[in-house]
C-alpha cells in the first residue's frame, strides 16, 4: 500500500480503537480488466514505481470530525520506509491519542485507558498500514486478486476488486473507471468492540510534485461517518527519534516480554 492508503486504513483503524475506548449498485458492465492490469494503472496513477520508492518520508496534518458523536480531532501523522508510522489524534473531549509502530512493537497510548501493546490481529492491521511499499507487493500480499465488476461508488463509477491475502482475510477496493486512482475500500477492522466494517471513500486528490494524495476520506461504520481532511502533505525524511517508543510503552513492553519469557519458563 503507497502512503495514500496507508494514512486512511490508519484513520479508520484509530476511529475503531477511539470508539471502543471511548464508549443500489449500477449494473456490472462487461470485459472489466483483470485485478493485475487495475493495480499497475493505479500504481502509475499516484505516480508510479520509481517516485514511491525515491519518498524517503511523508509527514501530514489534518482534522478529523465525527458528527453523530459531537467529537473533532487535529491530526499528524509521521510515516517512514519501511515500515514505521506513528499517528497523533488530539481531541478536545479526550486529549492526545497516539497509535505507532516502531518496526517491532505496535502500540496505543491513551489517557483514559493509559498504554497498550498491540497484539493479535491488531498488531496485525497496524503491521500491515505502516508497511511503506505495500501497493508494490499485491502479487505477493494476497493469494487472490479479482474483478469482481464495475459499479457505482461514492458517485462514480468504479472497478470493484476483491483481494484475499494469505490469511484468508478479505478487503474490496474501487478503482475510477475515468482516473485509475483507488477512491475506497472495505475491509474489517478489529478493536476492543469486536470485529465491524468498515467502508472508506477517497476524495479530493491532490498532486504533489507528481505524487497524488486523497486530501479528504471518509470512514463509515456502525452508522456513523468520520470524514478527515488534510491541511499539509510533506515528502521529507522523518527523523528516527520520531517513532521512538514513549517511556511507558517501554515499561509495559519490557513487562509483556517478562511475562512471555516467565511462561516459557526463561
Amino acid at each position: 500500500m503507497t502512503p495514500k492508503r496507508t494514512l486512511a486504513a490508519l484513520v479508520a483503524l484509530g476511529l475503531v480503537v477511539t470508539l471502543g475506548l471511548v464508549v443500489a449498485v449500477a449494473p456490472s458492465y462487461a470485459q472489466s480488466p483483470p485485478a493485475e492490469q487495475i493495480i499497475e494503472r493505479y500504481i502509475e496513477a499516484v505516480g508510479g514505481e520509481k517516485a514511491i520508492r525515491e519518498i524517503e518520508g511523508m509527514h501530514q496534518t489534518g482534522t478529523m470530525d465525527m458528527p453523530s458523536m459531537g467529537m473533532s480531532a487535529e491530526l499528524e501523522i509521521f510515516l517512514a520506509p519501511p515500515n514505521k508510522m506513528l499517528m497523533k489524534m488530539s481531541m478536545p473531549q479526550v486529549g492526545e491519542i497516539n497509535t505507532g509502530f516502531n518496526g517491532e512493537i505496535g502500540w496505543v497510548e491513551n489517557p483514559m485507558t493509559g498504554p497498550m501493546i498491540m497484539e493479535g490481529e491488531q498488531l496485525e492491521q497496524v503491521m500491515e498500514q505502516a508497511d511503506f511499499y505495500s501497493d508494490l507487493s499485491y502479487e505477493s500480499r494476497y493469494a487472490t486478486m479479482e474483478t469482481v465488476e464495475t459499479v457505482e461508488f461514492a458517485g462514480e463509477s468504479a472497478y470493484k476488486v476483491r483481494l484475499v491475502d494469505q490469511d484468508g482475510d478479505e478487503t474490496t477496493e474501487y478503482f475510477s473507471v475515468d482516473s485509475g486512482l483507488k477512491i475506497g475500500f472495505e475491509a474489517e477492522q478489529t478493536s476492543e468492540m469486536g470485529t465491524v466494517m468498515v467502508v472508506t471513500e477517497l476524495r479530493d486528490y491532490k498532486d504533489f510534485e507528481g505524487r497524488m494524495v486523497p486530501m479528504t476520506t471518509v470512514a463509515k461504520m456502525m452508522g456513523m461517518e468520520m470524514t478527515m481532511k488534510l491541511d499539509s502533505v510533506s515528502f521529507d525524511e522523518i527523523e528516527p527519534s520520531v517513532f521512538e517508543l514513549p517511556e511507558n510503552v517501554k515499561t509495559l513492553a519490557k513487562k509483556v516480554v517478562e511475562k512471555v519469557d516467565g511462561e516459557n519458563g526463561r
